[in-house]
């Protein structure tokens, strides 16, 4: 008799347990797992110990990552792109009970729920143990109204070993961490048909979301060993006897990182980034404890925007960048849903992280200290702000900054006016727990700066103050006017922009030795596709010092301390540049390196810098500046041959201070481009050349009597 869809559902809810059809050794091997795989291969496929097979490990590079050796050894899953896949052929369930147990090491907790073990049948049937998001157990058998489920009363701890396991039967369910219960359930009653197993998966759910249609969510991140699969229920003391019987006898390592990016030419070599995976905007920079500190977003378990934690990483000078542990990580309660934007300051001796909270209905602001500047512990009483000022209607609000003005502590918040414009409020505090709303420290018009701010900073830009935001839609801008008596009072109403090509955003300022110094994120401009083969997405700018003059205008220069350690490139001196013709700078080329350029007019009409030139000019990129008009042109449209990339022309206006003499310093590292002009306005963006040869440095221009009037550069190595 064929059974229903009602009795497959109803039998897989009653714990449907794997059988290999035919097999009448394993009916007899007591003990035995049915499935068993050691995950201590060492090569591109792993065995499944009790039917032999060879199956598949699933990896965007097309290998597999082996980490560690003897009873240590483990296959390292990076959160996105690296499972084991199993043919479900010859594969049933059958319904007495069953139990699964597991080695994990996790670096973070998944997008979206993970399986450890997902065994998918016909007509919906199946069983799956899982990690869930924030870090907590969970088994599930069946679907829909019958399907049976239970969770864990903790979470698996990060960073270290933890044995998993459920053991299941038709009158109960017990989940174990480390050989201790951790949760119960029973399941519905119900009958046993056989079903047809169709896939067996170790490391992700099948089901979960993909964002971008390359990114499953439902992976997890860490390492995993000794999975079995047992045709009957295990007590609390056999789990144990497993648990012993391949215990690991050393810490994991979960410190595999550059295997994963490395290989990619686009990855930059002096910028700082993260070691994979996703960033976001940085925020937190702070000189704290006699090193830098710099916080970001970061979802540790791929290329690409969701969970968010706090990721953090330290400098002794602003170019050498090591990582850290995270430093916030989202937990039940405000945070569940993402620890957002936010700033750090020193408060008392303690390094305080003041920043948005997401539980997925609201946004709260938070606040963590950390005494040695690396655990951070979250305030018992969060939100410290819980809620949107009474009385104004302010859709929402993100994104704070905090600074200090004598014993008083003062925070900007992105929101909006309703129906207005952008705008940034601003509280007081005493002790970063206790905040006084006071009012919006400016309104913007939704026409000139956008409908909503995110990611204001109120800095010191010499004798001014200046209020950056990121404006909704995407672009960078500033006001620079002065502060007193709480009141900000801008010098130009119209809002500048920034940059002059907008692709920085979001920088995040610190204000030591009587400068204000700030970086800001780089997005990447290629294809999810690319960024999932090449494992990492976005980084940050290097530190650029921050003034303004009496007029309203914020100049920009890099930090003094960037290219320290470089390698100096032969000068050229006194190049003419032909119309027509190109200007090979002798002896200058390559893909990390500082440039400065002293460009004069003569009567030419235009001058053009080529960067990352290939011998045949198929790739360039093409810096242009039109002398009468002051229209400085970036043409990305040959950088690249890859067609999977953001490739165009822009253009904007720009006057030196002297009018025929025309300075540019350029940072090149790879497919990252930073450009000052006259140490006074500057611009960033990515390209993405193709060619090995795609390294040279040229020029040209339109007219006559251009020429290079001098030309410096060094060679900048790895720094990290």
């Amino acid at each position: 008799m064929v059974p229903t869809r009602r009795q497959v559902l109803a039998g897989s809810a009653a714990m449907l347990l794997p059988r290999l059809a035919g097999t009448a050794a394993w009916a007899q091997a007591g003990q035995a797992p049915r499935l068993y795989w050691r995950l201590d291969d060492g090569r591109d496929q792993a065995r499944e110990v009790e039917s032999n097979t060879a199956d598949a490990i699933e990896s965007r590079t097309g290998h597999a990552i082996w980490v560690g050796s003897g009873r240590n050894r483990a296959l390292r899953l990076d959160g996105y792109s690296v499972w084991v896949r199993h043919g479900g052929s010859g594969l049933e369930l059958s319904g007495s009970g069953l139990a699964i147990c597991a080695w994990l090491a996790l670096e973070a907790y998944p997008v979206d729920t993970a399986a450890i073990v997902e065994c998918k049948g016909t007509g919906g049937g199946g069983m799956r143990l899982a990690v869930d998001r924030l870090g907590y157990l969970e088994f599930s058998a069946g679907s829909g109204d019958a399907a049976a489920i239970c969770k864990s009363s903790v979470p698996v701890p990060k960073s270290s070993w933890a044995h998993v396991a459920v053991s299941a039967s038709a009158g109960e369910i017990t989940l174990y961490l480390d050989g201790k219960a951790c949760g119960k359930a029973m399941p519905p009653a119900a009958g046993s048909p056989q079903v047809a197993i169709v896939s067996v998966s170790l490391g992700r759910s099948n089901d979960s979301p993909v964002i971008a249609e390359v990114f499953p969510t439902g992976v997890l991140n860490g390492l995993i060993r000794d999975v079995r699969v047992f045709d009957k229920p295990l007590t609390g003391s056999e789990t144990a006897e497993v648990l012993e019987e391949a215990k690991p006898d050393t810490p994991p390592d979960l410190e595999i990182d550059g295997p994963w990016c490395d290989a990619d030419p686009q990855r930059p070599l002096y910028h700082a980034m993260p070691p994979r995976a996703w960033t976001n905007e940085p925020h937190g920079l702070i000189h704290w404890g006699g090193q830098y500190h710099l916080f970001y977003q970061k979802n540790p378990n791929g290329p690409y925007w969701g969970h968010i934690h706090w990721g953090h990483m330290t400098s002794p000078d602003l170019r050498r960048w090591t990582e850290m542990p995270v430093a916030l990580a989202p937990e039940p309660g405000p945070d569940s849903d993402g620890c957002w934007s936010g700033s750090a300051i020193d408060f008392e001796g303690k390094l305080a992280l003041i920043y948005t909270a997401g539980d997925g209905h609201r946004s709260t602001i938070c606040l963590a200290t950390s005494m040695d500047g690396v655990h951070f512990t979250k305030h018992a009483g969060n939100p410290v702000i819980g809620q949107v000022p009474q009385g104004g209607e302010f859709p929402e609000f993100r994104d704070p900054h905090v600074w200090r003005e004598g014993d008083t502590y003062y925070l900007i918040i992105g929101s909006a006016v309703k129906n207005v414009g952008g705008t940034a409020l601003l509280y007081r505090s005493k002790d970063l727990v206790n905040w006084e709303y006071r009012k919006p420290l400016l309104v913007g018009d939704r026409e000139t700066s956008g409908i909503f701010w995110e990611m204001p900073i109120f800095i010191r830009a010499g004798d001014y103050r200046a209020l950056i935001v990121c404006e909704v839609p995407g672009r960078a801008s500033y006001w620079v006017g002065t502060w007193k008596d709480e009141t900000f009072t801008p010098i130009h109403g119209e809002p500048r922009r920034l940059e002059l090509f907008n692709h920085l955003l979001s920088p995040t300022p610190m204000f030591q030795n009587g400068q204000t110094v700030a970086m800001g994120i780089i997005p990447d401009e290629r294809r999810p596709k690319e960024c999932w083969r090449a494992g990492w997405a976005h980084l940050y700018s290097l530190p650029r010092v921050y003034t303004a003059d009496a007029t309203g205008r914020l100049f920009q220069r890099p930090f003094d301390a960037v290219d320290a350690g470089s390698q100096a490139l032969p000068p050229v001196v006194n190049l003419p540049i032909e119309e027509g013709k190109i200007a090979a700078l002798s002896g200058i080329c390559g893909t990390t390196l500082k440039l400065q350029v002293c460009l004069k007019r003569g009567n030419s009409e235009s001058v053009s810098l080529l960067l990352r030139r290939s011998p045949d000019g198929r790739e360039r990129t093409e810096i242009r500046y039109h002398w009468e008009i002051g229209k400085l042109v970036l043409d990305r449209s040959a950088s690249s041959l890859n067609t999977e990339v953001r490739r165009d022309t822009q253009e904007t206006t720009y006057f030196p201070p002297k009018p025929d003499l025309l300075t540019l310093t350029v940072y090149l590292d790879r497919s990252v481009l930073e450009v000052f002009c006259d140490e006074r306005a500057a611009f960033a963006t990515r390209i993405y050349p193709t060619l090995h040869e795609s390294d040279g440095i040229a020029l040209s221009c339109r007219g006559s009597g251009a020429r290079v009037e001098s030309a410096t550069a060094a060679r900048i190595g790895q720094t990290a």
